[in-house]
């Protein structure tokens, strides 16, 4: 992000241009729900166009427009990756993985606090009835509490 400053700076000035640039950010309202973010990275920006939408819907809206822009398939193909250790043969970072849970739970617990104004005890209750047949309750519980604890 820093690097992307800097270039916002400088390429109207290398083109004998006056002022700069906004730098796009692009952070999602999964990852920020989740506190899935550092102090340099994609969601500090001047503009974040997505920061707003969850993940689980812009990989919908990429499925759609892929019809149109072919290009977009890599994107869908690609696991989601903050990139921040080295990818190699054997190994890649998965945003998923380092939060602990998937982009369709976050999303779940996005509803469950936004449009619904759940608490943790709340969502607890709510998750059990979505969740009971797939996790145990002290599993509900843990994700819970990853996302209540930011």
């Amino acid at each position: 992000m820093v690097l992307g400053y800097l270039y916002a700076q400088l390429l109207p000035w290398t083109q004998g241009k006056k002022g700069s640039l906004l730098v796009l950010g692009s952070a999602n309202v999964d990852e920020s729900l989740r506190g899935y973010l550092t102090k340099y990275d994609c969601s500090s920006a001047d503009i974040n166009p997505i920061g707003g939408i969850s993940k689980t819907d812009l990989r919908s809206f990429c499925r759609y427009m892929s019809q149109k822009y072919p290009e977009l398939q890599n994107i869908l193909k690609a696991p989601p990756t903050a990139e921040l250790e080295p990818i190699t043969s054997s190994y890649v970072q998965t945003d998923e993985e380092d939060m602990g849970m998937k982009y369709s739970e976050l999303q779940v617990f996005g509803k469950l606090r936004k449009e619904q104004g759940c608490g943790p005890f709340a969502m607890f209750c709510k998750l059990i009835h979505i969740w009971g047949d797939k996790m145990s309750p002290e599993e509900v519980s843990r994700r819970v509490y990853l996302v209540m604890k930011f």
